[in-house]
């Protein structure tokens, strides 16, 4: 499960969380007020039957004392007060059916609400309430019918059965009630207790639901905070690993913390092999002076600095640097933008190349122009000379001789013109295969002659290419007479056809296994009129690069001395919809 999951799932709205906690409190509510419910039931349950047993004590005693006859009244009274000493025992009436009490302890009047207690008795058989002492004590009392005589049959002594009802006890009994009325001491001290046992219950039940109320508000603001930073995180990391630029961040010994994805590429190296280095052994000493300066301790913008770094040789680069402080304005190190300029080189280079090239085109048109005509004139008198002097060897000669350099100085400024006003491509849409195997198929010979072998290395289903033909032709056989030439005692040209890295970009490279080209040429080589054969021209090359140009591509060279030399162009493919020719 992913964070952004994570955090979902851990997330609630603060009032569900609210909700949920009053929901909870209202059941602990309610189970606590069923509970107390509960207690006072059972409390009345043992209230009754602890009543019940006084009351059957008292009737079993007037069974006992009268089995047969109505009951003497002193007697009874002196049974009532007996029992009545039972410290739970608060009153004992006992009252006819008029009110009128026959025993009681203490002494007392006439019950007056006696008739409708005879008739809620003989509804329910038996009436329980809450009463008031004269003292202001509450007390518990039970009403039942008094029957003395209610008791299981009895066997006589000759086993017949025997009972006491319908003799005089249970005449006199027939109209009495005994009220018994139980002090609610003990029992108020225990729901006393019980209540402040409840409470604080309560107490802590609230406590722990505030505190638990607190901890959820807590974990969930911490969630909300941590999901905040998280996608700061995530933003800025994108941000920083999206900056053209490189991004270096330092510690306050110059110490690598951090580089973004542009700085590695700048740099290239790992990480792993950056991270914890110093930047002084990264970019050279001269950052170091920078960064202990007076000035990097503020702000430097733009400053250029050359570091070496395998295989490219040295590199330039445009350094920024600013410090990088907490929130207490403490310096903690510093922040570095680098910049590779040699993209920017290389464009500046071509545009002053372009320019160059331009100027000296215009010359040489102009140059061409005016050469060409007085070179006509010339050859004519020259092959005249050679009718002229015909049989005369040595004269002869230099007739010859003068034609043949009027013919190799005429084709250096037929090439000098074709580089001067280049014509526009007529592209159409080839296979570039075709192309190649043309151009080899043009310099078969002189590659068996020179005992050059071509090594071809074509990926399959090669998309096709919109260009011109004949000039891509002349492209190719340029190169490969180069490779050829270089090759004196023989050799290898290998020659593959690609997909380059870019989505829209086909490769060509033209590799032979020739001397190679010295460092301080190979920045020469697409330049007119550099040459290191003794009849080179310096042209081949300079008008290769126009025609690549031209057809919206690129063309390099790498090379080094003793280990061949290897062009790679790189061409647009056709657009969609274009037919193959």
């Amino acid at each position: 499960m992913n964070k952004g999951k994570r955090y979902k799932s851990l997330y609630l709205p603060a009032w569900t969380i609210v909700a949920a906690v009053l929901t909870l409190l209202i059941i602990i509510a309610i189970s606590t007020y069923r509970n107390m419910s509960r207690e006072r039931g059972r409390m009345e349950e043992s209230l009754v039957r602890e009543g019940l047993v006084i009351i059957r004590a008292i009737e079993a005693g007037v069974r006992a004392d009268f089995p047969s006859t109505a009951p003497d009244t002193r007697r009874l009274q002196k049974l009532v007060e007996e029992v009545s000493r039972e410290p739970e025992v608060a009153a004992i009436i006992l009252f006819d059916g008029g009110g009128a009490v026959v025993a009681a302890n203490p002494p007392a009047e006439n019950v007056r609400e006696a008739s409708s207690l005879n008739l809620l008795v003989r509804e329910k058989g038996m009436v329980t309430r809450y009463r008031q002492l004269p003292e202001g004590a509450q007390a518990f009392e039970v009403v039942q019918p008094f029957r003395p005589y209610l008791v299981p049959p009895l066997l006589d002594t000759q086993g017949i059965r025997a009972t006491a009802h319908g003799g005089p006890l249970s005449r006199w009994a027939e109209d009495k009630m005994i009220a018994l009325s139980l002090r609610l001491a003990t029992v108020e001290t225990a729901r006393r207790e019980d209540r402040h046992h409840t409470l604080l219950m309560a107490a802590i039940l609230v406590a722990l639901g505030t505190g638990a109320l607190y901890f959820v508000f807590i974990v969930q603001n911490y969630y909300l905070v941590d999901r905040t930073l998280d996608r700061m995180k995530s933003y800025t990391e994108n941000v920083v690993e999206s900056m053209a630029d490189g991004l270096i961040t330092l510690d306050r010994e110059g110490t690598i913390v951090t580089l973004n994805r542009q700085a590695l590429e700048i740099l290239g190296s790992g990480r792993e092999a950056l991270e914890g280095r110093n930047i002084a052994d990264v970019l050279g000493g001269g950052i170091g002076e920078i960064l202990n300066s007076s000035e990097g301790q503020v702000f430097v913008r733009d400053r250029e600095v050359d570091i070496r770094k395998k295989p490219d040789g040295r590199i330039s680069l445009r350094i920024s640097v600013a410090p990088l402080k907490d929130e207490k304005g403490q310096e903690m190190g510093s922040v570095l933008l680098i910049k590779d300029l040699r993209q920017i080189r290389d464009l500046q280079e071509k545009v002053r190349r372009s320019e160059r090239m331009a100027s000296l085109g215009r010359l040489a048109a102009g140059v061409a122009h005016e050469i060409r005509n007085p070179l006509s004139s010339i050859r004519g008198f020259a092959q005249y000379f050679m009718k002229r002097f015909k049989g005369q060897e040595e004269e002869e000669g230099y007739a010859s001789v003068m034609v043949k350099e009027v013919d190799r100085l005429n084709r250096v400024i037929t090439e000098l013109l074709d580089f001067a006003g280049p014509k526009e491509p007529h592209r159409e849409l080839h296979a570039p295969e075709h192309i190649v195997e043309h151009a080899l198929k043009l310099l078969a010979p002189d590659l068996a002659a020179r005992k050059v072998d071509v090594v071809k290395e074509y990926e399959p289903e090669l998309p096709a290419i919109f260009v011109d033909r004949d000039q891509l032709s002349q492209v190719f056989i340029n190169i490969l007479l180069n490779a050829m030439e270089s090759m004196e005692g023989g050799g290898t040209i290998r020659v593959s056809l690609k997909k380059s890295g870019s989505p829209q970009a086909f490769e060509i490279g033209i590799a032979d296994t020739g001397p190679g080209i010295p460092d301080e040429d190979r920045g020469k080589v697409f330049e007119p009129f550099f040459s290191k054969k003794k009849k080179g021209t310096g042209l081949g090359l300079a008008i290769v690069h126009q025609i690549i140009e031209g057809h919206g591509g690129d063309i390099s060279v790498e090379s080094r001395p003793g280990q061949g030399t290897l062009f790679r162009i790189c061409l647009p493919m056709a657009e969609a919809g274009k037919e193959l020719v």
